[in-house]
């Protein structure tokens, strides 16, 4: 067994019966045996703390068993006022680098919020998502944020309540007509 660190190449199977090579980075504490902490999947996906996708087999995926292995922190150490961000950009461009207005209604970024129903981890109990609300233009994006949750015994979200791009709330209405409308 290694002690302290290493990179090793190692290899998986592939979807096709064929064998791919993914990278691997092991460490170890206190002259301990080092276990494999990240890898990096032959087809590019980065997963931390795991040693296989598990779950919706996104491109970055942290497995662990409390706050502090399953979590991000973002730190900014800056003397102004602002914090650290997170961006989610939408384009309509067909090949990265391409440039491609989006269109009214098109999601720009979403939230979804699962948990393990006993079987997987596949069903949504709620989400946050923003939208195009309106006609975009050059330095002119209309937005709009949806939430929804999944009501007990159903298996999908409903629409709750959204925050128009003229500052409408909405709730338990798609088409708020005033700036706070209850339906």
């Amino acid at each position: 067994s290694y002690k302290s660190g290493m990179l090793a190449v190692v290899r998986e199977s592939g979807t096709d019966g064929t064998t791919d090579a993914a990278m691997t980075f092991w460490t170890g504490a206190n002259d301990a045996a080092a276990t494999e902490k990240m890898r990096i999947t032959s087809g590019g996906d980065v997963i931390i703390g795991h040693t296989a996708s598990d779950g919706r087999g996104r491109a970055l995926q942290i497995t662990g068993t409390d706050v502090d292995t399953s979590s991000i922190e973002l730190f900014r150490f800056e003397d102004v006022a602002d914090s650290p961000v997170i961006d989610f950009t939408k384009s309509r461009g067909g090949s990265i680098g391409t440039e491609a207005i989006v269109e009214d209604d098109d999601n720009l970024g979403t939230i979804h919020f699962r948990a393990d129903d006993g079987t997987d981890q596949a069903t949504i109990a709620a989400s946050i998502i923003a939208q195009v609300d309106g006609t975009p233009g050059a330095n002119d994006m209309p937005g709009r944020l949806v939430f929804k949750t999944t009501a007990d015994g159903a298996n999908s979200t409903t629409e709750r309540m959204r925050i128009q791009a003229d500052g409408y709330v909405g709730i338990g209405t798609s088409s708020p007509l005033k700036k706070l409308h209850v339906a």
